[in-house]
């Protein structure tokens, strides 16, 4: 019986993308805990925060180094928080997602082509950015330039060098056109959470969003393009709903208590549910442009016409 050269190849490039993902992952940690105190995430080694003891080479493997110092410090029996492997399962997951995503819809072909590897590349960039983004915001309740800028820079970069690489129909045989699509990502991305932050301000006399929160959309319209930047504004409160209502049933509860409410009860981070609805978009969007998108944006192009 002849193997399948195909799915026998593509399952290995799986299994490599998910170890390149617990990789990142293992990165990352690093960028959510020092970024935000403006830490260098090279230097020093990652060590142990209470006897300060470097991490060997071998305590350094995503996922395996976790399991093989029983999560704990070796020296000083510190608790390593789970977080940190499961940082590293869900990149490598998110990893993995994005191929069969992709094979999904260009089909399981071998050798690979530039198309899949163009958005295999620009897909595993955008899950990195918007995880970081993602767990900061959740910590922090801030989501810093140093995550954003970068993440702006590359998209429009590896969108204007490879246009081919963002799917239908912000896909583009120009590299100048390429740039202008991520470029009018930026500023639709950018442009909505001011519109709101601003409108926020006149009717609430607060913020109701951060710039953290523009300059991350600002990321997602690089790479996705301007349709997908303002889809994932408006899918994000849906992937928000449940957080909002556990506060809301939490603070009500502490009312019947006699409790005292914090700022924080009236607060919760929106980075995440735009990155949770960029991540939606990018693993369905040919059959999210197919099936429901292209109408959407056909009735509201007709819309506009009509009012003008």
């Amino acid at each position: 019986m002849t193997p399948n050269f195909t799915s026998a190849s593509h399952f290995l490039i799986g299994i490599g993308l998910f170890w390149l993902g617990a990789v990142v992952g293992s990165f990352a940690n690093v960028c959510v805990y020092r970024l935000p105190w403006g830490k260098s995430v090279i230097w020093p080694a990652s060590h142990c925060p209470k006897c300060l003891t470097a991490l060997k080479g071998r305590d350094n493997l995503p996922i395996f180094g976790w399991l093989l110092l029983r999560a704990e410090c070796r020296k000083c029996g510190l608790q390593i928080a789970s977080r940190y492997v499961l940082m590293e399962l869900v990149m490598g997951l998110l990893f993995l997602s994005v191929h069969l995503a992709i094979s999904a819809d260009l089909g399981l072909r071998f050798p690979i082509d530039q198309v899949y590897g163009g958005r295999l590349l620009m897909g595993v960039m955008l899950v990195s950015f918007l995880v970081v983004a993602t767990m900061m915001d959740y910590d922090w309740m801030i989501i810093t330039d140093s995550v954003t800028v970068p993440g702006m820079l590359m998209g429009l970069g590896l969108g204007a060098m490879m246009p081919f690489a963002r799917p239908l129909p912000m896909r583009s045989d120009s590299h100048l056109e390429g740039f202008w699509i991520g470029l009018a990502g930026v500023l639709a991305g950018f442009g909505l959470i001011v519109f709101f932050r601003v409108l926020g301000r006149i009717l609430f006399r607060r913020e109701a969003m951060g710039l953290g929160d523009a300059t991350l959309m600002g990321v997602i319209g690089a790479f996705l393009g301007w349709k997908a930047a303002i889809l994932t504004f408006f899918l994000a409160p849906f992937f928000g709903l449940s957080h909002a209502v556990w506060k809301l049933v939490r603070l009500i509860l502490r009312r019947l208590q006699g409790g005292q409410n914090s700022l924080a009860d009236h607060e919760m981070p929106f980075g995440p549910y735009l990155s949770m609805a960029a991540l939606f978009i990018l693993l369905s969007w040919p059959w999210l442009w197919k099936n429901w998108a292209v109408d959407l944006f056909e009735s509201f192009s007709m819309v506009l016409k009509e009012m003008v």
